[in-house]
């Protein structure tokens, strides 16, 4: 299995890259990945799309199915932003 590399993820869009890049990197189609999360097809179209309604129980559903985990974690105020970036731990 391919190594996940630790990013910090600070919007939607960037979750939705990390979602598709993690799908790719396992060579999974979207209803395969569907399959192993126990969710339908449309939610994870959705969770790559960025969506904002997204249901947060199929989100983490999504994350276990690719080896992932959410994490929520304090940060320096001086860092926070909403600019579309995906950026590595420190």
């Amino acid at each position: 299995m391919t190594t996940l590399a630790a990013l910090v993820v600070r919007t939607p869009g960037s979750l939705a890259n990390a979602v598709a890049d993690r799908r790719g990197q396992l060579e999974l189609t979207q209803q395969a990945l569907a399959d192993a999360a126990g969710v339908s097809r449309k939610l994870v179209c959705d969770a790559e799309a960025g969506k904002l309604t997204m249901q947060l129980d199929g989100l983490v559903k999504i994350c276990t199915a690719l080896g992932c985990e959410l994490v929520v974690r304090e940060v320096d105020p001086a860092r926070l932003s909403y600019s579309d970036v995906v950026a590595p731990l420190e």
